[in-house]
C-alpha cells in the first residue's frame, strides 16, 4: 500500500505540507537511522500516517470505526509499543537538521539562542495499570494527579521554538508508583527509558542537556524555572560549559554567599539578600542587581560559582512580595539583558498549551505501554516541529492556534464553499425572477461581484465558479 503522504495532491494543503516537510528534511531517512527495519510494513509508513492524522480532523478510533485504516489496529499498537526505536535520537536528529538547514541561517549571530528546560503534567487520571503510573504533584493547581511529569528541553531564538527531547517521569519513590515497569531487554532503548523514568528530575534534566550537546546543538544560555534552580544544579550545568538564567525563589536548596563589609562571606537566602541590598536599589521596574556566589554544598571543595541576582519589580496585584529575582551565571550580562533573555522561556509554555489543546497529546491513543506513551509524545513533538517550520517560513506572527486552523481548513472549507455556492445560486434566481436580464449580463454581474470580494473569499469561490454559474 502506498504511504498516505504519497497521495497528497495540489488540492490538499495539509498532506502537501506534511509531504514537503518529510521530503525537504529527509525525515524518513532520519527515522530509519533510529529504528530497526525488518519484514512487513516499513515503520516509516506507519509514522507518516500517524503524523498526519491530527491534521485531518480524524481520530484514530473514528477511522477504525469507519474501517478507514490502511492496516489493522494491531499494526499501529505494535509500532507504538516497539522498545527498540530510539525516539530521542530521532527527535534530536530532526531538530539538528532543521536548525542547520533552516532556522540558523535565518538567525543572526547577535541574536541570543537559548535552550529552555521545563516540565508539564501528563495526566492519566482514569488509568490504573499504565506502566510506571505515579502519583505526582501539580505545582500550578496545587493538587495531586495520576500520570507523569513531561520534562522537556527545547531550543529558541526568541521567534521560533523547536522541541528537542523529553522524558516522561514517574515518581522516584516506589511507594508513589501505582504500577511497575514491564520486563524489557536491557539492551534496548525501552529499558533505558524506563530506568530514566524513575530518576530524580535534576538527574533526568542533565541527561536531556547532555543528549542535546552531544548532537551538536548549541545555545548561549539555558533557561529554567525556580524548581530547577538549586546550588547543585547550577554547578552541574556550569561544568558542561553552559551559562544559566533562571528564576530564583527562597528555597533551602538555593543559598548565596554574600561578601560582608569585613570581607567575610555569609550564607544568605534571597529575602535577606534583598533586605541587605534594597537601600541602594532604585525604585524602577528593574531596581538593580547584586553580585554573589553559589557553592555546591557546605563541605564541597569546588570553587564557588559567581552569579548575578537581578531584582525585578513585581506588579502582580496581591503578591506576597514586591520583587522577583532572576539569576544569571554570567555576571557580565547587563541587568536588562538578563530579564529580556529570560522572557524567551515563555515559548515553552505556548508549546505545552499547543500540544495539549490541538495536537492531542495524551488523548489520541489508549495504551498501557510506557513505550507507546513515549512514541506518541514523540510524534506530537514532530508535528510541532512542522508547525514551527511553517510559521517561520510564512513570516507570519499569528498564533499557533490560527496556524493550526489553517492547516486543517481544507475539510472545513467543504461546508463553507457549499453554503456559499447555494447563496450565490439563490442570488441569481432572485435576479432572474425580478428583472428581465439576459444570461450574458447576469454572468457579467456575477463575475464583477466575485472580483470585488476580498481575496481570501475570492480564492475560495474560484474553485466553485463553474458549479455556481452553470
Amino acid at each position: 500500500m502506498t504511504p498516505i503522504l504519497h497521495h497528497a495532491d495540489s488540492d490538499d494543503d495539509t498532506l502537501c505540507s506534511a509531504a514537503a516537510f518529510f521530503h525537504t528534511f529527509g525525515i524518513s531517512g532520519l527515522f530509519n537511522r533510529s529504528a530497526r527495519t525488518g519484514k512487513g510494513i516499513p515503520p516509516v509508513r506507519i509514522l507518516q500516517f500517524l503524523f498526519t492524522l491530527v491534521f485531518l480532523r480524524k481520530t484514530f478510533f473514528e477511522m477504525m470505526r469507519e474501517n478507514c485504516l490502511p492496516w489493522g489496529k494491531d499494526t499501529f499498537y505494535r509500532f507504538l509499543s516497539e522498545s527498540r526505536i530510539n525516539w530521542r535520537r530521532f527527535l534530536l536528529l530532526v531538530a539538528k537538521r532543521l536548525l542547520d538547514t533552516f532556522f540558523l541561517p535565518l538567525t543572526t549571530e547577535r541574536r541570543d539562542r537559548v535552550l529552555i528546560l521545563d516540565d508539564s503534567i501528563y495526566s492519566r487520571n482514569r488509568s490504573k495499570k499504565v506502566e510506571l503510573l505515579s502519583k505526582c504533584y501539580d505545582h500550578c493547581a496545587h493538587r495531586y494527579f495520576r500520570g507523569f511529569r513531561m520534562l522537556s528541553l527545547g531550543w529558541s531564538d526568541g521567534r521560533s521554538f523547536l522541541p528537542l527531547a523529553f522524558s516522561l517521569l514517574g515518581s522516584a519513590k516506589e511507594e508513589k508508583r501505582f504500577f511497575g515497569a514491564a520486563d524489557t531487554d536491557g539492551r534496548t532503548s525501552g529499558a533505558r527509558r524506563r530506568k530514566e523514568a524513575v530518576m530524580k528530575t535534576s538527574e533526568a534534566a542533565l541527561i536531556l542537556l547532555d543528549a542535546a550537546l552531544q548532537n551538536g546543538i548549541k545555545a548561549d544560555f539555558l533557561l529554567f524555572d525556580s524548581w530547577f534552580a538549586t546550588n547543585q544544579f547550577l554547578h552541574s550545568v556550569h561544568r558542561k560549559g553552559v551559562r544559566s538564567i533562571a528564576m530564583a525563589k527562597d528555597f533551602n536548596s538555593l543559598q548565596f554567599l554574600a561578601v560582608q563589609k569585613d570581607g567575610t562571606k555569609k550564607r544568605m537566602k534571597l529575602a535577606d539578600l534583598y533586605q541587605q541590598a534594597s537601600p541602594g536599589l532604585d525604585r524602577k521596574d528593574i531596581p538593580g542587581s547584586v553580585l554573589v556566589e553559589v557553592d555546591s554544598g557546605k563541605d564541597s571543595q569546588e570553587a564557588p560559582l559567581p552569579v548575578k541576582v537581578v531584582f525585578v519589580r513585581n506588579r502582580k496585584n496581591g503578591a506576597k512580595r514586591e520583587w522577583l529575582a532572576v539569576l544569571c551565571t554570567d555576571t557580565s550580562v547587563p541587568d536588562e539583558e538578563v530579564v529580556r533573555i529570560y522572557g524567551k522561556r515563555w515559548s515553552i509554555e505556548v508549546f505545552f498549551k499547543a500540544c495539549k489543546s490541538m495536537l492531542r497529546l495524551g488523548k489520541e491513543f489508549q495504551t498501557r505501554s510506557y513505550d507507546s506513551l513515549v512514541a506518541h509524545t514523540s510524534i506530537v513533538f514532530l508535528r510541532y516541529m512542522m508547525l514551527s517550520f511553517e510559521l517561520r517560513r510564512s513570516e507570519d506572527d499569528r498564533a499557533y492556534g490560527e496556524l493550526f486552523c489553517r492547516f486543517c481548513e481544507e475539510l472545513e472549507d467543504i461546508s463553507f464553499v457549499a453554503s456559499l455556492a447555494l447563496l450565490l445560486e439563490m442570488l441569481k434566481s432572485a435576479v432572474r425572477a425580478g428583472i428581465a436580464l439576459t444570461e450574458t449580463i447576469l454572468e457579467r454581474m456575477f463575475v464583477e461581484f466575485v472580483r470585488k470580494t476580498p481575496r481570501f473569499l475570492r480564492n475560495k469561490m474560484s474553485v466553485l465558479t463553474a458549479f455556481s454559474m452553470s
